[in-house]
């Protein structure tokens, strides 16, 4: 039966399937430098689909709702590590001196609260498959602060195996630049469209003087992408920058 005529919790089945047998798609969209230098390191956020979105089995989008209500997004979390794990050791396998990009990856506020998430990722970067700085977290600001104390333990125990932390969506208020400070960011992402043009410079400034580097994100024409090398905002993301394509 198609996957539009099944009910939810059918589906809900039918995605806990798919995790255990692989079939999601990892994608990348490239996370650029304003003023690239010479040695930097390529930086790619990490999205997911299901295959079944390109079968038109199932609407875009539609399975992470449903894997949240049914509380197994930590699970989606796990595997994208454990995926981007292997992606790599291949790589390397064919190709040694491949330099392995930073990956962003983003986590859901249940992972953020899962005990044993810690443990999980540290067994990929402590075998070197995605060890030296390699592996970065996305959160958003709203998830962020609704998690302070367990996205900070989970830090401290990522950090010294060089693991990074991106805090997405910050709009320049001193609420959230407090937060900030309290979570130590290495980036800090802010909306190309969604901010106004004349605060960008501003922001830019919260962020470095925290010791954080911005990525401007939803970056879609040249005018824009101008305005934030301007502005010295470190790197930039978007249509006008770099397509998402499969990993």
């Amino acid at each position: 039966m198609r996957m539009e005529t099944e009910s939810e919790k059918d589906i809900a089945e039918r995605l806990m399937s798919a995790l255990q047998q692989d079939e999601f798609v990892l994608y990348k969209q490239k996370i650029v430098p304003l003023a690239p230098q010479p040695g930097d390191r390529e930086f790619q956020e990490i999205f997911v689909r299901f295959k079944e979105e390109d079968a038109k089995l199932l609407p875009p989008g539609t399975f992470f709702p449903l894997l949240e209500e049914c509380r197994m997004l930590p699970y989606l979390d796990r595997w994208v590590v454990n995926r981007l794990a292997r992606f790599v050791r291949n790589g390397l396998k064919f190709k040694p001196d491949w330099g392995v990009p930073l990956f962003n990856v983003n986590l859901s506020e249940e992972t953020l609260v899962d005990e044993k998430f810690g443990a999980y990722v540290l067994k990929y970067v402590d075998n070197s498959y995605l060890s030296g700085g390699g592996l970065g977290f996305d959160i958003s600001c709203k998830s962020a602060t609704a998690n302070r104390e367990p996205l900070r333990r989970l830090m401290a125990e990522l950090r010294p195996h060089g693991c990074n932390l991106t805090i997405a969506g910050f709009d320049g208020s001193e609420v959230q630049l407090a937060e900030l400070k309290a979570l130590e960011p290495n980036f800090v992402k802010i909306s190309a469209s969604a901010i106004d043009p004349a605060k960008v410079s501003e922001i830019n400034r919260m962020c470095h003087g925290i010791g954080a580097k911005t990525i401007a994100e939803h970056v879609e024409n040249s005018r824009v992408l101008e305005h934030l090398s301007r502005c010295k905002i470190d790197f930039g993301q978007g249509f006008e920058i770099s397509a998402v394509e499969a990993l």
